[in-house]
């Protein structure tokens, strides 16, 4: 199929330069009618619109044709057949030039949409037209006995004749050669018929009005008023072909004007004004209320999308108003609730039995006791207020001094805080935890101290469980990671049998599946795909997680590589979602470090699709740099021998209290993330724990509809227990 359509290309070029050379021809012979004489030239030339048009829509290619209808006209004019080739090479230049010109200053169009458009095409149009001018001037100067006057009014004719048939004919075949935006209801139809009889009947009256005249009367700019009217009514093709028939009228009373006329300077450079002020005052017009209509399209589309916004924005006020009111409610209430808790404060230190709750004055003698004080003490508080605290002490700490100087470190610094020994009413001992807190008042003068006492018999024992139980849960976590992994890796066989076999489904080999079939395929093999790299991450997860990956291949690791490595993968997606994407490398670093390379680049494309998934507009970019000093997540004194990988998007961002939780498995800032961005909450998990491995950190800078930056720090070496890693597999 390609062969043959590429036989009949040239068939067809030759086809439509032969159908051109007869259009050509033909329009030429009919222009030559109204010859001038010596009939050298005309008026107007048709052919060099007809030329200059097919140059514009169907391209250079069909030169061959205009070359070809210009020299057989000049034969048919007693011309020699050197002249006549040299004529229709001129005629052919003045084409080629003239679209090529418009080409350059206007660009490709069937239209004329700007102002600036219609004025480069006039100006092209008569740079063009002295190329054919010039070269028949030099052609019948060779063949002919004429005068410097003749040559030059032959000149000046033949220019006015091809610039007056490029800039009438060439937008009347333009704007036919498009479709009308025009709608042609039954006034509007109405409103051109008139409009075509006025035109009429106002022409008629201004070129015929003193028929004996020598030159054109000035009412005939009485036409100009229709051109303005029919380009505010109708389309650019009306306006085209009202400019074409009142030019064309002006043209035929030149020629019954200026038969046999001597001198038709004056006559041909009236003409020209009339025609290129008709055509020029009809294409600009057009132009400029066609860019007007497009703007005024696009200000209603703004005004309109300014409509949304203010609606959404009253709406937001609405909300953020009515939450204002319930925040003010909710204070007033919380005030309520603080009165009232004021109140109850005393009765519940009062009713708190698990702790002793007590008070001293500076020299340490107890004036207020709850009672749980009595209870987990002994004392009633008859019995204990206006004692010295030290009683609760064993006698070696108050031998040692050691209450007196409690007392001094919580006046000094506060509070303070202790566990040991305490003694009973009955002389018995508990082990407590005591916290003693400094009581000042406004001006900062010591008043006295609180002591809160809690007994640790029953928390020693909850411990002990606690310890029990969180062995369990590491040994069922361990058990759940093994099980996990054991799983994810069965999964994966029949996973990949079917992967293959909805890929070979949806590559319809043989051809025999509707293509509903070969898109429900690819919608199994596009699901699989992500099943695969779910159970991928959580393998990856699951073995981290259970200890299993303790082997790291480390090795030198040329940051260009790494930076070639990861914009062959991300380029294309930034591409895809118009975003900008860089990478760049700090001068300090050295070229390369040491690390498991594998683990890096997944940290890095875990990291680097995140910023792609939730960024929408603006960037993503990846820097790569020592540390900040006092910023990054190693030791100052060890920034220069580590090194910092920021990657930085403008995505939405994440609210301050999920910073943490984004670290962990199966969790996103926000639940309806994973609904709308789509991800399981695995990579970034992943990520810590392979810094973790690699013996760095990872911290995250973000705001909410601000973006973020995650950077990974990691040792340009391995050093400590990844020395005996790098060690180990080096043996291995």
């Amino acid at each position: 199929m390609p062969e043959l359509t590429a036989s009949r290309r040239p068939a067809r070029q030759i086809g439509q330069a032969l159908l051109l050379a007869a259009a050509y021809f033909a329009a030429a012979k009919l222009a030559l009618l109204i010859a001038i004489p010596p009939g050298y030239a005309t008026p107007v030339w048709p052919p060099s619109g007809i030329a200059l048009a097919a140059m514009l829509l169907v391209g250079g290619r069909v030169w061959p044709g205009v070359w070809l209808g210009a020299t057989l006209v000049n034969l048919t004019v007693e011309t020699s057949l050197a002249a006549a080739l040299m004529i229709g090479t001129g005629n052919t230049l003045e084409a080629v030039a003239g679209a090529a010109l418009i080409r350059r200053f206007c660009g490709d169009f069937r239209c004329f949409e700007r102002g600036e458009e219609v004025l480069g095409f006039v100006a092209a149009a008569g740079l063009s037209g002295t190329i054919a001018a010039t070269v028949a001037m030099i052609s019948l100067a060779t063949g002919h006995e004429l005068t410097s006057s003749q040559l030059l009014s032959n000149w000046w004719t033949w220019w006015q004749g091809d610039v007056s048939g490029m800039i009438i004919v060439t937008p009347l075949i333009l704007s036919w050669s498009t479709r009308s935006k025009v709608v042609w209801s039954r006034q509007k139809i109405a409103e051109a018929i008139s409009f075509a009889l006025l035109l009429l009947v106002v022409a008629h009256v201004a070129f015929r009005l003193d028929p004996g005249a020598a030159s054109l009367s000035p009412l005939m700019f009485l036409i100009v008023p229709f051109i303005i009217w029919a380009a505010f009514r109708f389309g650019q093709r009306e306006v085209t072909t009202a400019t074409a028939v009142a030019c064309s009228l002006a043209i035929w009373d030149v020629f019954e004007r200026s038969y046999g006329v001597a001198n038709l300077n004056e006559s041909l450079l009236l003409l020209l004004a009339f025609n290129s002020t008709v055509v020029a005052t009809g294409l600009v017009l057009g132009a400029v209320l066609t860019e007007r209509d497009r703007v005024m399209q696009a200000i209603r589309g703004h005004r309109d999308e300014l409509e949304v916004r203010v609606e959404q924005r009253t709406q937001e006020l609405a909300v953020a108003n009515q939450t204002l009111q319930n925040d003010m409610k909710e204070r007033a209430r919380m005030e309520t609730l603080v009165v009232e808790s004021e109140r109850r404060f005393r009765s519940m230190i009062e009713a708190v039995q698990d702790y002793a709750i007590l008070l001293l004055d500076t020299e340490g003698r107890v004036t207020s006791w709850n009672r749980g004080a009595e209870r987990i003490k002994g004392y009633t508080a008859e019995e204990i207020i206006g004692r010295p605290f030290m009683c609760f002490y064993c006698p070696e700490d108050i031998a040692a001094g050691r209450p007196q100087r409690a007392l001094e470190l919580a006046a000094r610094d506060g509070r303070f805080e202790n566990e040991g020994w305490q003694v009973r009413k009955d002389g018995s001992r508990f082990w407590a935890n005591a916290i003693i807190t400094a009581l000042r008042d406004e001006t900062g003068r010591l008043r006295g101290f609180a002591k809160v006492t809690r007994n640790l018999a029953r928390q020693k024992e909850t411990e002990e469980a606690l310890r029990d139980a969180m062995a369990a849960a590491e040994k069922a976590s361990q058990a759940k990671s093994e099980f996990l992994a054991r799983m994810s890796h069965e999964l994966r066989t029949p996973l990949n049998s079917l992967l293959i076999l909805a890929k070979l489904l949806a590559d319809n080999a043989s051809g025999n599946l509707q293509p509903k079939q070969v898109q429900f395929a690819r919608s199994i093999h596009d699901a699989g795909m992500d099943l695969l790299n779910l159970i991928n991450d959580i393998l990856d997860l699951s073995r981290i997680e259970s200890g299993a990956v303790t082997h790291l291949e480390i090795g030198p690791v040329r940051f260009s590589r790494l930076r070639d490595y990861l914009e062959s993968n991300f380029q294309q997606v930034a591409q895809s979602k118009g975003l900008a994407f860089s990478i760049t490398i700090d001068e300090r670093l050295p070229a390369a470090m040491e690390t498991d390379e594998r683990r890096l680049q997944q940290i890095l494309k875990n990291l680097l699709s995140n910023a792609f998934k939730f960024t929408r507009e603006g960037g993503v970019s990846l820097h790569i740099a020592p540390p900040v000093a006092g910023g990054s997540a190693v030791q100052p004194d060890a920034a220069h021998r580590a090194v910092a990988f920021s990657v930085t998007d403008t995505g939405i961002g994440i609210p301050p209290d999920k910073l943490e939780v984004i670290f962990e498995a199966f969790q996103q800032a926000d639940g309806t993330t994973s609904r709308q961005f789509g991800g399981t909450g695995l990579g970034l998990a992943i990520s810590r724990e392979l810094i973790r491995l690699l013996g760095g950190e990872i911290r995250v800078e973000s705001e909410a509809g601000r973006g973020s930056t995650f950077t990974a720090c990691l040792p340009l070496q391995p050093q400590g227990a990844n020395s005996e890693l790098q060690a180990a597999s080096s043996a291995g």
